[in-house]
């Protein structure tokens, strides 16, 4: 026998909870469906609106704002300001100084931080001779003088292992470019910066009888450039110029630096980004001041340089290369493989840099003598 209830069930097949269930699924579907329109609408928002603060706002800013062009470029954060920290670092041979030069008013004073670094030889004699007297082995060394312009984001405390290789050849004079670590506040400019070195390179000039070469790295490389440009025509011009890790121009480098190429896309990169920077002055016409050089260059790059292509190494030995004899017979260009993984900054680890240093001072030496060099 089957109850009432049962037959009431089995006649309309389905019971009052089932169809309940029927009617609420539609429902929750729905409800579910609502949830991933409005989730993905609010998504690609979020996306839109990042993409617009990035790819549009930040290049507008970077477009309005001097500052923001110049902390790009002139990177100097949190690097180490105290006279301190420059004056006990634990470095043997060395003594740290504060040279002043003039703005490009002609009027305000700029003091810059410098460290005199004595070569290895005189390095010994000082550690054993507490009255060791460093202006004296400047003027009077039998060691040429090497100035040494750092690259971006560096202070003079940042090469200390080159250094160690170079002091086997020179005595060296490291520093700061202004508002960088302690040297003094100013406004950072190409201009300004070059001018600035100009007077630290005659302040050298004014301490030594000896040879002057110059060493940039990176950016360091195209102030330096720039600096034995300005140099031109002078008593006593810098014996030689070695760039390391160099760009040939700063807009070249802002296609290609980590920071910049994530932009360097945009139909609008050129009038946000570079052209700003050349209104305000910000060129580093490395290719371009290279043809003026007169003298010796050495150019080194590694293949696997993450920052600075070594297309623009290859470059700049080709534009320096074919200046007017005896300039472009003295040129040398040392590339290194990928595989040493020396990078944008640890060129100094190779074996073989030593002798190319010392090939390239023996060149230097012949310089004006001969239009052949057997290196």
């Amino acid at each position: 026998m089957f109850s009432r209830g049962n037959r009431y069930d089995e006649y309309y097949l389905v019971n009052d909870m089932e169809v309940d269930d029927i009617s609420y699924e539609p429902a929750k579907r729905s409800c579910l469906r609502r949830c991933v329109i409005i989730t993905s609408i609010s998504f690609i928002c979020l996306l839109l609106l990042a993409f617009v603060v990035i790819f549009v706002g930040l290049p507008l800013a970077f477009m309005n704002s001097f500052e923001l062009q110049s902390d790009l470029i002139f990177t100097h954060f949190n690097l180490p300001a105290s006279e301190k920290y420059f004056s006990t670092y634990h470095l043997p041979g060395y003594l740290n100084k504060y040279v002043t030069v003039k703005d490009l008013d002609g009027v305000a004073n700029k003091s810059l931080g410098v460290w005199q670094i004595l070569p290895v030889e005189l390095t010994y004699r000082s550690l054993h001779d507490p009255d060791f007297d460093y202006d004296e082995a400047l003027l009077n060394s039998n060691y040429s003088v090497l100035i040494y312009f750092h690259g971006t984001g560096e202070s003079r405390s940042d090469c200390i292992m080159k250094y160690q290789l170079l002091g086997y050849y020179f005595h060296i004079i490291a520093f700061d470019y202004r508002d960088y670590a302690d040297s003094s506040k100013g406004a950072l400019t190409e201009e300004a910066v070059v001018n600035d070195c100009v007077q630290l390179y005659k302040w050298v000039e004014n301490h030594t009888n000896s040879e002057i070469y110059i060493w940039g790295h990176s950016l360091g490389a195209a102030i330096a450039t720039h600096t034995v440009t300005s140099l031109n025509g002078s008593n006593f011009p810098p014996k030689g110029l070695v760039l390391e890790s160099a760009f040939t121009s700063l807009q070249d480098e802002m296609y290609v630096h980590p920071y910049a190429k994530i932009f360097s896309w945009l139909p609008w990169f050129a009038p946000t980004i570079l052209d700003p920077l050349r209104k305000n002055g910000f060129i580093f016409n490395t290719v371009g001041n290279i043809v003026s050089v007169s003298g010796p260059v050495m150019i080194l790059h590694a293949e696997d340089d993450s920052i600075v292509p070594y297309k623009f190494g290859k470059k700049l030995y080709e534009v320096a290369s074919n200046r007017p004899k005896p300039s472009g017979n003295a040129t040398f260009y040392h590339q290194f493989e990928r595989n040493l993984g020396y990078n944008h900054y640890f060129i100094y680890e190779d074996p073989f840099l030593k002798y190319f240093i010392m090939d390239f001072i023996a060149a230097a030496e012949k310089y004006g003598s001969s239009s052949v060099y057997p290196f």
